[in-house]
C-alpha cells in the first residue's frame, strides 16, 4: 500500500519528466498521510473519552441542581402554608398598619416640634423673670427651717423612746395584778 502522490506547481512541470527548478514537485508519501490521520483520530478518541463523560456529568449535575432548587422552593411553600395559610392577607394587613403607623409617627413628630418651640418660649420667659431671686432666698430659709424641724423631731423621738422604757417596766408589773 505504498503509493505516491505528486503535486505539480505548474502545468509545464507536469509535461516534463524533470521537476521545475523554482517550485518543485512536492511528493507526499501515502504512508505518512495515513499515519497522520491515524494519530489525529487517536487523539480525537482520547479527547472524546474525556469530553463526552464531562458533558454528561455536567448535564446530570445541572438536572440535579434544578431538582434541588425546585424541591427547596416547594418545601418552603409547604412550610409557609403550614405556618399561616392566609399569609398573603396578613402581610396586606401589616402593610396597611405600617402605613397607619407611619402617619402617626409624622403627627407625633409635628407635635414634638411644637413642644420644642413652646419649651424655647418658656426658656426665654424664665430668663426674664426677676421675681425668681427673692423666691430662692425664701426657699433657702424654708430649707433651713425644715432642717431645724428634723433635728427637733429626732430629739422628740429620743425622748419618747426614753419615756417608753421608763414607764414600760412599772406597767408590766402592774399588768400582772389586773385580770384583763
Amino acid at each position: 500500500m505504498v503509493d505516491k502522490t505528486t503535486t505539480k506547481a505548474s502545468s509545464t512541470a507536469a509535461t516534463s519528466s524533470k521537476p521545475a527548478t523554482g517550485m518543485g514537485a512536492v511528493t507526499l508519501d501515502g504512508d505518512a498521510m495515513d499515519r497522520f490521520v491515524r494519530s489525529f483520530e487517536a487523539s480525537a478518541r482520547r479527547w472524546e473519552l474525556v469530553v463526552y463523560p464531562a458533558m454528561l456529568a455536567f448535564v446530570i449535575l445541572a438536572a440535579y441542581g434544578f431538582f434541588l432548587i425546585y424541591s427547596l422552593s416547594r418545601d418552603i411553600h409547604v412550610l409557609a402554608e403550614g405556618m399561616d395559610p392566609e399569609m398573603g392577607q396578613h402581610l396586606t394587613d401589616i402593610s396597611s398598619s405600617v402605613a397607619y403607623l407611619s402617619e402617626n409617627v409624622r403627627t407625633m413628630t409635628r407635635r414634638v416640634d411644637k413642644m420644642s418651640n413652646t419649651l424655647i418660649d418658656i426658656s426665654d420667659k424664665m430668663d426674664t423673670m426677676e421675681a425668681l431671686d427673692p423666691m430662692l432666698v425664701h426657699m433657702r430659709g424654708m430649707d433651713a427651717s425644715m432642717h431645724n424641724m428634723n433635728i427637733t423631731i429626732d430629739q422628740m423621738r429620743g425622748e419618747v423612746t426614753y419615756m417608753g422604757r421608763s414607764i414600760g417596766r412599772p406597767l408590766s408589773k402592774m399588768n400582772s395584778f389586773f385580770p384583763w
